[in-house]
């Protein structure tokens, strides 16, 4: 999620509307599992993002922290819209208490 901020840290002001869309879904899956780490994958306040024939999912994705890589894995039990978070450590999304998750 890094590669996504600017070199003070913050959102560009300038980022296309799309990545913008992307790194705020994304950003919540962050803020909700760093909120409520949870052993295993879980199911979030965030809303699927996939249209699938142009008819919004919303499905509940589910996600988590898999600790011996620290990155979070995430999946929408409807669609099966799946991926993979790294590099939020620190980030503005990152609500772990300090020192617990990294």
């Amino acid at each position: 999620m890094r590669h996504f901020l600017d070199v003070s840290g913050g959102i560009p002001a300038d980022m296309p509307a799309p990545a913008a869309r992307l790194v705020g879904f994304l950003g919540s899956i962050i803020e909700w599992v760093t909120s409520h780490p949870l052993p295993a994958v879980g199911r979030t306040n965030v809303r699927c993002r996939r249209s699938p024939g142009r008819k919004p999912c919303l499905t509940q994705v589910r996600a988590g922290l898999h600790t011996d890589s620290g990155q979070i894995v995430w999946r929408c039990p409807k669609c099966d819209e799946n991926g993979v978070i790294y590099g939020w450590e620190s980030t503005p999304w990152d609500r772990s208490p300090v020192g617990d998750l990294n």
